[in-house]
């Protein structure tokens, strides 16, 4: 991925955290699949309850990636957000967005 590319979704992301923390919300989880350095979508995450409802959810935005052949994939999500809906142990900062890339190639393995 071009920096430009990054620095684009990541200015993107941090705008709309940001925005959201000044509600009192964080955006739920967001995928953005590329193909060939282009970005064919911007995925949010669907509502979803607490437990096994959203490690489905989340899960589900692969189906997403592999529909558009994605090459890479943006990954978008708020620490403790996640870890709740999840039912997972919170912990690290709070607020916390996270941004990760993955490429083809390790979204294969």
């Amino acid at each position: 991925m071009e920096a430009r590319m990054w620095d684009a979704l990541a200015g993107v992301m941090k705008d709309a955290y940001t925005a959201g923390l000044g509600e009192g919300a964080v955006p739920r989880p967001v995928m953005m699949p590329l193909v060939r350095g282009e970005l064919v979508g911007l995925i949010w995450v669907r509502p979803l309850k607490v437990g096994q409802d959203a490690l489905a959810g989340i899960a589900e935005l692969a189906n997403i990636a592999a529909a558009a052949h994605a090459d890479e994939v943006v990954l978008a999500w708020e620490t403790h957000d996640v870890a709740t809906a999840c039912e997972l142990p919170i912990v690290g900062p709070a607020p916390c967005l996270n941004m990760a890339v993955a490429t083809r190639e390790e979204l294969i393995r």
